[in-house]
């Protein structure tokens, strides 16, 4: 059925091709519309041709092609015999007055289009089939760990906080005290013994002389074939210097290291970082020349592999390679691949990591990668609604909900103090609320009212007190929240807000929210209450 539908796809792609081919080629000739008035009569037998000879050939099939040179060879096939069959019948029937320019420009055109149209759904298709079960890129994400996410001003801080990053020495659960065969001598000698700074970092933050050499591995490598036959669970640690930047498939390679290591193994990985790269560019080229080369790098490495479609023709351009990823996409794959951080630390114009093994990977099919995100939410009487946002965070962010918890500090009303997850032009697109116009799609299906309380989760409406459950349910949720007309400052304040709110709403529906959505646009205008 996938192949039917791909093949009627490229079929009226083809037929919107030649067309757009036809009038480009039309417009720029003198003489447009009576190029077209000339030409009409004849172009509806070249469309037919067109299409038969691509029909004939498999030029519309993506079942028969296994590599993009085939689709290519296919289109050059069918575009040939189309070609010789149009030339052919312009001799039997004497149309030697035909100009060269629409005729050759239309086919010239026609012929591009197709290449690049053509092989872009096909590379398309090709990474969403190879990363099916690897976070393929969609334009919306429908992540269930990001669905189920709240603002962090919901968030009721734990008093049991587990510090994430530790400066105590980690060794591996009932390793002994000190292996006879460990690695701590081989790694001074031999494998980073011109990388005395990345050793001094491992020996302060791993106990080196408890893992044993005969249970190690160390690589420079890029490639999944030198970790695709090691035993599951066999391996202590795992050391791999090649920059991660370079893995064709990074989820992929990583969930493969998670097999290989024991419980608690340690992956140590290094990788250069957003923000390392840029300040790579500056240096090189200066801060004027540096800031327009890193932004066409930034365009290319950084923003068209989050696009659909344009992800594959990336991925088959540079196979992978030098792929630009921020600190925070990174570490949110490795919490995504079933690994906790043990520290980091940047040695060389890159950052390292070391990492271990503390649970399974994540199965989630659809992290988020794409422009747009989808949150999971109760609507009135209960029933269960998806609002949709742009996203401001760096992709993988909804698995470093724990990690961001136990490492910043919260403002009043349980805001982040640095939430290092939002992007800095999420940022922009938070404070000027540009993030939340794709929520009126959802006021227009009538899912959301105007002025109303915060849509939630289902867990953080778990958190609320039995009573304030029965009224939420009793009102929609809003685009505007009392939120920001009261300016609540805990959980506790959030709560009776809310409360007031609903029990005047019951009453006077229409004069409630009139009063609060004035009193939030003072608040948000003038005292410049914004969402963080």
């Amino acid at each position: 059925m996938k192949y039917k539908i791909t093949k009627y796809l490229f079929f009226l792609l083809d037929i919107a091709i030649v067309v757009f081919a036809f009038l480009f080629a039309s417009k720029t000739h003198h003489h447009t519309k009576r190029v077209i008035l000339t030409y009409y009569r004849s172009f509806i037998p070249f469309v037919i041709i067109w299409l038969g000879a691509g029909i004939w050939g498999g030029k519309f099939s993506l079942k028969s092609v296994n590599k993009a040179m085939g689709l290519v060879s296919n289109i050059f096939k069918c575009n040939v015999v189309a070609i010789t069959a149009v030339f052919g019948l312009m001799y039997i029937f004497g149309k030697f007055y035909y100009s060269r320019y629409i005729v050759f420009g239309t086919i010239l055109t026609s012929f591009a289009l197709e290449l690049f149209v053509f092989l872009s759904i096909y590379y398309a298709f090709r990474f969403h089939k190879e990363n099916a079960n690897f976070a393929s890129t969609r334009l919306v994400t429908r992540s269930s760990a990001l669905e189920e996410s709240q603002s962090a001003k919901f968030f009721i801080p734990s008093t049991n906080v587990v510090p994430v990053i530790s400066n105590e020495p980690y060794a591996l659960p009932q390793a002994p005290d000190l292996e006879p065969d460990s690695i701590l001598i081989p790694l001074w000698e031999k494998y980073l013994a011109d990388k005395k700074e990345l050793f001094a970092f491992l020996n302060d933050f791993l106990e080196l002389a408890r893992f044993k050499k005969g249970n190690a591995l160390f690589l420079s490598s890029k490639t999944y074939f030198n970790i695709q036959n090691e035993a599951s669970n066999s391996r202590q640690i795992f050391i791999n210097l090649h920059i991660i930047n370079d893995y064709r498939r990074l989820n992929y390679y990583l969930i493969r290291v998670n097999e290989l290591l024991i419980d608690g193994g340690v992956f140590v990985c290094n990788g250069e970082t957003i923000s390392e790269r840029k300040k790579a560019f500056y240096e090189r080229f200066g801060s004027f020349f540096g800031s327009i080369a890193y932004f066409f790098d930034f365009m290319f490495r950084r923003v068209m592999p989050k696009l659909p479609v344009l992800q594959g023709w990336y991925f088959a351009l540079t196979k992978g390679n030098n792929r630009a990823l921020s600190e925070t996409e990174i570490l949110g794959r490795f919490y995504f691949c079933g690994f906790d951080l043990i520290h980091k630390r940047e040695i060389d114009g890159l950052m390292h990591f070391i990492i271990k093994k503390v649970r399974p990977p994540r199965t989630d099919p659809n992290p988020t990668y794409g422009p747009f995100i989808r949150l999971k939410r109760k609507g009135k009487d209960g029933k269960i609604i998806y609002v949709k946002k742009f996203r401001t965070m760096h992709p993988y962010s909804e698995y470093l909900q724990d990690y961001v918890y136990q490492t910043n500090d919260l403002q009043e009303g349980g805001k982040f103090a640095d939430d290092f997850r939002v992007t800095s032009w999420g940022a922009v697109l938070r404070k000027l609320w540009i993030d939340e116009l794709p929520q009126f799609l959802n006021f227009f299906k009538g899912e959301l009212s105007l002025v109303g309380v915060r849509a939630l989760s289902e867990h953080y409406f778990s958190l609320y007190p039995p009573d304030m459950q029965e009224l939420r349910l009793k009102v929609k949720p809003g685009l505007v929240p009392p939120f920001y007309a009261d300016m609540p400052k805990s959980f506790e304040e959030i709560v009776e807000s809310e409360r007031r709110y609903i029990m005047r709403k019951l009453e006077k529906p229409l004069s409630t929210d009139w009063i609060y959505f004035w009193k939030s646009v003072w608040n948000i205008l003038v005292k410049k209450a914004r969402s963080k």
